[in-house]
């Protein structure tokens, strides 16, 4: 019997590994932007916990998902990748809404979430396709 092939995705291993380190700086400086937000510009005081909760939903949501990819890319599973994509899309709904909806946006904001969209984006789209090449795989077998 010939040994099965490697079906892992690299290119989805590096850009969980590199969106881990950015989602650590990220969650920093918007936490930054936010005291300066919150002591500089007249900013509602019941918006500013909000959109602080919502930061914090983000850094407790990212990790779990980037892990759940992680392990499901290393392991070939389908169902922790699937995982992952469905938790992508609340993520998508709320780096648009820190994009341009929040009270105030900076520069700083629009630039930091543009990089975690593309990022997301990109790890969607190769979630997705390795997904199913585990699918085609184990159906295979």
């Amino acid at each position: 019997m010939a040994p099965q092939p490697m079906l892992s995705s690299l290119p989805l291993q590096v850009l969980l590994y590199f969106h881990g380190w950015f989602d650590v700086i990220y969650v920093v400086i918007v936490l930054l932007v936010y005291i300066f937000k919150g002591t500089r510009l007249p900013y509602p005081n019941d918006v500013l916990g909000l959109e602080i909760f919502g930061i914090l939903c983000i850094a407790a949501i990212e990790p779990c998902r980037l892990l759940l990819a992680s392990r499901g890319n290393k392991t070939e599973t389908v169902t922790p990748i699937v995982w992952n994509v469905v938790l992508s899309l609340p993520l998508f709904g709320a780096y648009i809404y820190f994009l341009g909806y929040q009270v105030f946006v900076l520069r700083v904001d629009q630039v930091l979430n543009i990089i975690a969209i593309v990022f997301l984006a990109f790890e969607f789209l190769l979630s997705c396709i390795t997904a199913l090449v585990f699918w085609q795989a184990h159906r295979r077998a």
